[in-house]
């Protein structure tokens, strides 16, 4: 049985690698775990992780992490001094460019033979203390690296900059949104080399290992109307001098009403004109006052 995009891309067997994966998910639904599935399938791999973490701490990460002897994980505790309030020389400050945090990881690898895999968990953090278009750019050269072989992105979407938002989706080769449904769903966009797009919604669920399961198309093809909508249309009818819903009884009044209208004619238009007395009317040449 063939595997779904989904299943391709969070145990790494997508080919190529999407170099940016966007994952993301709101206040209403946590989507944690699917990022720490795709991190344990890159430490099945010979590549080394190097994990940015604003949020929570690397020890309450590493007891969904399964680290094997083929890959290591090195954390970047990006939330115990994130403005370098508490020390002159904090561990990790988002001030600084993306690229300029993970330089050590970089340099750390001897060689560079071994592939890179680096995290950034909570993304909307560092928008608080780097300009957009700064960070955008620092994203992208982080993923331009020779030996990067995927850059992860974690962020809530109802919180992050709506403009940051679709630049981040537009420089990812993979966006995949949690969403609140029940069973678990998703929405993703695979990027693929030959600019081909591809765009599904399915649905998952995760065992106790974070192992993907129960991986299927979504059957749901309906959006429902939301309660904020609804709420906004009351609130703006109350707010109006004229009536802006119907009643059943409006509506099919309004159906049954017959509009004024125009009988069609078959010949065309006539123009009537009344010569004016400074008319310049030439017998020879009625034209002649049309000159410039």
């Amino acid at each position: 049985m063939s595997k779904t995009n989904l299943e391709k891309i969070f145990v790494c067997e997508e080919t190529p690698t999407p170099r940016i994966l966007l994952l993301t998910d709101t206040n209403e639904v946590n989507g944690r775990g699917l990022l720490y599935t795709v991190i344990n399938s890159h430490l099945r791999s010979p590549a080394n992780i190097h994990y940015l973490h604003t949020s929570l701490r690397a020890q309450d990460i590493r007891r969904f992490l399964k680290e094997e002897s083929s890959g290591k994980i090195e954390f970047y505790d990006g939330a115990s001094d994130p403005c370098g309030w508490v020390s002159d020389q904090p561990e990790v400050s988002l001030q600084q460019p993306l690229q300029e945090i993970f330089r050590l990881g970089h340099n750390g690898d001897g060689s560079g033979k071994r592939k890179i895999v680096m995290v950034v968990d909570r993304l909307e953090d560092i928008t608080h203390h780097q300009d957009s278009l700064h960070l955008i750019r620092s994203l992208h050269l982080l993923a331009a690296g020779d030996n990067v072989e995927q850059l992860i992105l974690y962020c809530g979407r109802d919180v992050m900059p709506e403009s940051v938002l679709s630049a981040l989706c537009h420089i990812s080769s993979a966006v995949v949104h949690v969403l609140p449904s029940s069973p678990c769903s998703c929405q993703l966009i695979l990027k693929k080399p030959s600019r081909k797009i591809i765009k599904a919604h399915e649905e998952f669920s995760l065992n106790e290992n974070l192992h993907l399961q129960d991986i299927q198309q979504s059957k749901s093809k309906e959006v429902p109307c939301s309660d904020e909508n609804l709420d906004s249309v009351a609130i703006l009818a109350s707010q109006t001098t004229f009536n802006l819903t119907l009643t059943d009884d409006q509506r099919i009044a309004k159906n049954n009403l017959l509009l004024p209208h125009t009988r069609v004619q078959s010949h065309g238009g006539h123009i009537h004109y009344t010569p004016d007395d400074v008319d310049d009317w030439d017998d020879d040449d009625p034209d002649d006052d049309l000159y410039i």
